[in-house]
């Protein structure tokens, strides 16, 4: 840490995210480096990157050429003609429609209508309208005309996950009726729908709002709307005047474009994510990473189902749907046998930006083409966002992560998780369980946690009032051991936000142990010649895969608006509560990372 100080461009840096970096583009140096013919999908692959890193030259010109089109749009008409050209390239700017799992069908995609990704912080929207050539005075109240919208609109927004308030199915007429000034007709025409179909809207209260937005705004402040949504959506991929505008944005929105080879491969990641994790995940990772990585997942699976029993807080027959539930939940780990379709549009090496047109064009025919198509819970096509934008799961295994979707009972481990130095092929199986495992086990706790869907991703409460409230009675220990925790002077963490992360990391790591106790029997408190056992290696692992070098700006950011709790507090925090850390070390009664029993927080 000391010798990777957080700077202003890099408020954080992970030891372990560093050196998978390193590696990564170690990797793909060799992998491009590949004899391929300019069709095959490597050849694809290498003629998308060279043009993300050759320079944006041309880019300049077909971004203005998209504004262009929008300041043409001057009333209601070319409006409306201006938010389906947009669509047509996934910029979904007042709302998106595709095909979503049917909450009623496990085996169908439906046509769902959302609103759209709402965001708009006045400064970053003045800078991009500056940078898009408007003086300041005009981008200064252009900015302020996009944030009254947005505020507008976000207060009607129900999220997809809500089933009490996002199951709402409607006709094409009862559309009319909640937003009349929106054309439904062509826009749903567009996108191939058919018009007898019915359409479920998750909100419609933002239908109405935006109905009122469409009726009563200018076509300026329309028009600065569309602007925004345009480059918001194209964040990252854009050329760096507009780029230089997004660099204050939070992580969770913020396109990381310090260093050229990271940025042209997440932007080939949100493009041709499919093409890219296949050759990836094929070509570099391999099957035996992936056999090993899946058989430490059922070890962690066989240990979280078998704990259940002892949680003598849910009722029994609360425990008895949960595990059910466990049982069947569908790991997807690695990547997948059978892959999505691509697309084999045209791409050029000195048109980068025309080319992840393209790519979206594709993806966005991809999504409205799924409506009313069979689904299978086993298959790797759901709607995720891990880290760089939304997309399937499948076109995202470049990124390390993993997740759980609840509407399939489904957990993924992406590819690159599986990869040092998360995962370490043949290392002793401290190692493992310590990085991968108790991420999978976190992950694991979070499908357990979503007990309000069942077994095969449909709506289904498996527990009882009664049961929440145990687990939120149990839960208060977890939230006051965050409230209780300053990482800044005169700075909390706030416990009841980052609650069902804290929860997950500390039955994440403990569910993880007990899988490693399983594996390895007595011999995980034996020293061996390195004068450690298995069980220290596993928490100093644990540890070491937490090291963060972060500024106080971004700590204090992280504090305010992460779900999870900063690095130093998933460490200490989780592995205080655990006796079975206390007796590796001996620790101490009264040590301070060994809670008296009394007060030890345990949910899972």
């Amino acid at each position: 840490m000391a010798a990777h100080p957080a700077t202003a461009e890099r408020p954080v840096i992970s030891r372990v995210q560093s050196k998978f970096e390193a590696d990564l583009n170690r990797d793909l140096i060799r992998l491009f480096d590949e004899p391929s013919t300019r069709a095959s999908e490597l050849g694809r692959l290498k003629t998308f990157f060279a043009s993300c890193r050759s320079g944006h030259a041309n880019d300049a010109a077909t971004v203005k050429r998209w504004l262009a089109r929008i300041d043409a749009a001057t009333d209601r008409a070319t409006i409306q003609q201006a938010i389906r050209d947009l669509a047509s390239i996934g910029v979904n700017a007042f709302l998106s429609y595709g095909g979503r799992p049917d909450r009623t069908d496990p085996n169908r995609y439906r046509g769902e209508i959302h609103s759209a990704t709402l965001w708009a912080d006045p400064g970053p929207v003045q800078e991009a309208f500056q940078s898009a050539g408007l003086s300041e005075s005009d981008a200064r109240r252009d900015a302020a005309a996009v944030a009254e919208i947005v505020e507008a609109l976000r207060k009607h927004r129900v999220d997809r996950w809500d089933a009490a308030n996002a199951e709402n199915p409607a006709s094409i007429d009862q559309l009319r009726q909640l937003a009349p000034a929106f054309e439904w007709t062509p826009y749903l025409a567009q996108a191939g729908a058919d018009p007898l179909q019915r359409i479920n809207v998750t909100s419609p209260a933002y239908l109405r709002a935006l109905d009122h937005e469409l009726r009563t705004r200018s076509p300026a402040d329309l028009r600065a709307y569309l602007r925004w949504a345009f480059l918001f959506s194209l964040r990252g991929e854009l050329p760096a005047p507009y780029n230089a505008a997004f660099s204050h944005l939070s992580p969770d929105l913020r396109a990381e474009i310090y260093d050229t080879n990271s940025r042209c491969r997440d932007a080939t990641v949100r493009a041709m994510g499919v093409e890219f994790s296949r050759q990836y995940a094929t070509r570099i990772l391999g099957t035996p990473a992936r056999d090993s990585a899946k058989q430490l997942s059922e070890t962690i699976k066989d240990a979280i189902v078998d704990s259940l029993a002892g949680d003598d807080w849910l009722s029994a027959e609360a425990r008895r749907a949960t595990a059910d539930k466990l049982r069947r939940t569908d790991l997807k780990i690695g990547f997948p046998d059978v892959w999505p379709a691509v697309g084999h549009y045209r791409l050029r090496h000195d048109r980068f930006l025309e080319n992840v047109l393209a790519a979206r064009r594709f993806e966005q025919k991809r999504e409205w083409g799924r409506v009313g198509q069979a689904r299978s819970r086993t298959d790797w096509e759901m709607k995720v966002d891990p880290w760089v934008g939304e997309g399937m799961a499948a076109a995202r295994l470049v990124i390390p992560n993993g997740f759980p979707d609840a509407f399939t009972n489904s957990l993924i481990m992406t590819a690159a998780f599986l990869s040092t130095p998360r995962f370490v092929e043949g290392a002793p199986p401290e190692w493992n369980y310590a990085t991968y495992g108790t991420v999978f086990a976190h992950e694991f706790v979070h499908v357990a946690q979503l007990h309000m869907f069942g077994p095969t991703g449909l709506d289904e409460e498996l527990w009882t009032p009664a049961d929440e409230q145990a687990a939120n009675t149990r839960g208060q220990c977890v939230i006051q051991q965050a409230n209780d925790y300053h990482p800044l002077p005169g700075v909390s963490l706030p416990g009841s936000e980052q609650f069902d992360e804290n929860v997950a990391d500390y039955g994440g790591v403990r569910l993880a142990y007990e899988a490693l106790r399983r594996t390895l029997g007595t011999r995980i408190d034996q020293t061996d010649e390195t004068g450690t056992s298995p069980a220290q290696r596993f928490f100093y692992r644990y540890a070491q895969n937490n090291c963060v070098s972060q500024s106080e700006a971004s700590l204090r950011q992280s504090i305010e608006r992460d779900g999870h709790a900063p690095p130093a507090f998933r460490v200490n925090a989780p592995l205080s509560n655990m006796p079975e850390f206390s007796r590796a070390f001996s620790c101490p009664a009264g040590a301070a990372m060994a809670r008296p029993a009394a007060n030890q927080c345990r949910v899972w």
